[in-house]
């Protein structure tokens, strides 16, 4: 199974969520998202659809909580994590250990 996690870079939505059909139809995904994608609306589009395309894409309720990411590695395994958009923040928490996001959990 292979991890897709969005990040808030907004603007890059579309063209990740077309990236997931092309990969859902090869690969089991399961979907996580970080609290800012989960919850800002902006001008490229809700939140609310966002979880709603990453849903009806994958067929799995997005990972939107570090509760629901805790899981991941010990019980639930990966073959791969895509982080896609990947924000700066993001990165930079990866690079350093900080894991408090569901996508850096």
């Amino acid at each position: 199974m292979i991890g897709y996690a969005v990040c808030g870079s907004f603007c890059t939505h579309r063209t990740s969520l077309e990236i997931l059909k092309e990969l859902s139809n090869n690969y089991e995904i399961l979907p996580i998202i970080s609290f800012n994608a989960a919850k800002i609306d902006t001008r490229f589009g809700k939140a609310h659809k966002l979880l709603s395309d990453l849903e009806d894409i994958t067929g799995k309720r997005p990972i939107a909580t570090i509760e629901d990411a805790e899981p991941l590695g010990p019980k639930v395994k990966l073959d791969a994590l895509i982080i896609a958009p990947c924000t700066g923040n993001t990165l930079a928490k990866i690079a350093h250990g900080v894991t408090d996001t569901p996508v850096t959990m």
